[in-house]
C-alpha cells in the first residue's frame, strides 16, 4: 500500500495503513458527496484529510492546495483501488457487471427507466465493513473500538481466510 503524505507548512504527516475506522469515515464522507460544486469537493477533501491524518482543519489549511489535492488523490486511490476491491475477494461468486445499453441514456433522459434507484455503493461498503468488524469481534473476543483501530487489510485477510477454511475441522 502506498504511503499517504500531507505536508502542512514545515510539518509532514504520513499514514502507511488504513484502519477500519478510517475506511468507515471515508465511506460516510463519500456518500454525502454529491459532486455539485468544486467548493463542496474541496470541503469533502478537507474532511478526508482530517480523518486520515488525524489533524485539525487549521493544520490542513496550512498545506498548499496542490499538496492537498495530491494527498486526497492518493487517499482515493488507496481506498477505491486497494481497500474496496479487497472486499470483493470475500465473495467467491462475484456478480457480473452489466454492460450499458445504447438506449440507457435515452431511457434515463425520457423517464423510461424502471425508477429503481441503486443503493449507494458507499453505504454498501460501510455495511460490509460493519459485518466484517462484527465477525472479528466474535473471532478475536475483542472490543469494537479495538477492531476499528485495526488495519483493515488485516481484517479482510482474516475474514477471507475464515471463509476459505470454514468447512475444515
Amino acid at each position: 500500500m502506498p504511503e499517504m503524505v500531507l505536508v502542512c507548512g514545515d510539518e509532514e504527516h504520513s499514514c502507511a495503513s488504513v484502519t477500519a475506522m478510517m475506511y468507515r469515515k471515508y465511506t460516510e464522507v463519500m456518500e454525502r458527496n454529491t459532486g455539485e460544486s468544486a467548493r463542496k469537493a474541496f470541503r469533502m477533501g478537507i474532511e478526508i484529510l482530517k480523518e486520515v491524518f488525524g489533524v485539525s482543519e487549521r493544520e490542513v489549511r496550512k498545506a498548499d492546495v496542490v499538496e492537498q489535492l495530491a494527498a486526497v488523490k492518493t487517499i482515493h486511490f488507496v481506498m477505491q483501488k486497494i481497500v474496496t476491491p479487497k472486499f470483493l475477494e470475500l465473495n467467491p461468486e462475484r456478480p457480473e457487471q452489466q454492460e450499458k445499453s445504447a438506449f440507457d441514456d435515452y431511457d434515463e433522459e425520457n423517464g423510461y427507466n424502471d425508477g429503481e434507484k441503486l443503493e449507494s455503493i458507499w453505504r454498501v461498503c460501510r455495511e460490509n465493513l460493519d459485518r466484517v468488524v462484527k465477525l472479528c469481534i466474535r473471532a478475536f473476543h475483542d472490543s469494537y473500538t479495538k477492531c476499528m483501530e485495526t488495519d483493515i487489510m488485516s481484517l479482510l485477510d482474516y475474514v477471507a481466510f475464515e471463509i476459505l477454511t470454514i468447512r475444515e475441522k
